[in-house]
């Protein structure tokens, strides 16, 4: 099954320190999700299964990253390749998804020796996960990219494969301010705050489009109903129990179409329980329980905006 992603869409990437439930990011608006899957070559992220689950329950785009300690030996770097590999398969991300490097100095991993050794080492690792059917990223801070990493070679077999962090700001960050983009060539992603909208989760945007073409499992968990629908306009709905508080007054309509007839204006303050929600048409929609089996629909965000927030 192809996914698309859209470029400049938002997305958070995730480890054990993270929630194992992803869907606050996820109705914050984040439509991409990379779960570290591994480190080295004796570590597996107990949250990672959960996390892909999670994602995918929430119709959002997982992907995977491998935390590098192979510092320049191209040996061990293979064999991280093939560590990670079989860590993502084992989590539910399947040949077809990206799946990235994060090469970083600390926890073991040693990025100051040569620049070239580095690269090699690099490339050795890329081309193991390629080999197995794997899209390459590599990550790292812009400075250590600069300086420890030949990307021209990097991007001579790989173009368009650089995750980069650059924070221009601290603090809470909603959206990313390309005043303060690294100049740098053959970016994908930019990691541009590592506390996107308070949450305490790394926020990234994506330059251009990404595309997953694989086989993606599903989860394992069987539903005791089905946990998405298509309605009468071909629109997508996912099953989920939630409350909203909106931020702002909302029209309540009687369809999730900006056409639809307004059943009232709801102030901002009030609590809505929903069931299920909806993105499209630029908008994300949840959809409320009424009398007699009837649904009321409102607008939660829109674009990358919320108006309000979930609990």
């Amino acid at each position: 099954m192809t996914r698309t992603i859209e470029n400049r869409a938002y997305g958070v990437d995730v480890s054990s320190f993270n929630n194992a439930n992803t869907t606050e990011y996820t109705n914050a608006g984040a439509d991409f999700v990379l779960v570290k899957v591994s480190e080295g070559l004796d570590y597996r992220n107990p949250k990672a299964k959960a996390q892909v689950d999670s994602a995918k329950q929430n119709n959002v785009v997982p992907m995977a990253y491998h935390y590098a300690r192979f510092s320049n030996n191209t040996n061990v770097a293979v064999q991280e390749g093939n560590y990670a590999v079989g860590s993502a398969k084992q989590v539910g991300i399947e040949p077809g998804s990206y799946l990235a490097c994060d090469y970083e100095q600390g926890s073991g991993n040693e990025t100051g020796g040569n620049r070239e050794d580095n690269t090699t080492a690099i490339l050795a690792f890329l081309n193991t996960i390629v080999s197995a059917g794997y899209k390459p990223l590599l990550y790292s801070g812009a400075a250590l990219m600069k300086n420890k990493i030949n990307t021209a070679r990097i991007l001579t077999k790989y173009p368009n494969c650089l995750w980069v962090a650059a924070y221009p700001y601290k603090g809470a960050t909603n959206t990313a301010d390309f005043n303060y983009f690294p100049s740098m060539e053959g970016v994908t992603i930019w990691q541009f705050t590592d506390n996107w909208r308070g949450m305490d989760v790394d926020g990234n945007i994506n330059l251009l489009e990404l595309e997953t073409n694989g086989s993606v499992s599903q989860p394992t968990k069987v539903p005791v109903e089905s946990t998405s629908w298509i309605d009468n306009f071909g629109d997508k709905w996912v099953k989920e129990d939630g409350t909203f508080i909106t931020d702002r007054p909302i029209n309540l309509r009687k369809g999730a179409k900006l056409t639809s007839d307004i059943i009232t204006t709801l102030p901002a303050g009030s609590i809505i329980k929903y069931d299920a929600y909806s993105r499209h048409d630029g908008y994300v929609w949840i959809r409320q329980p009424r009398e007699d089996d009837q649904y009321g629909y409102l607008v939660c965000r829109q674009g990358n905006t919320p108006w309000g927030t979930f609990k």
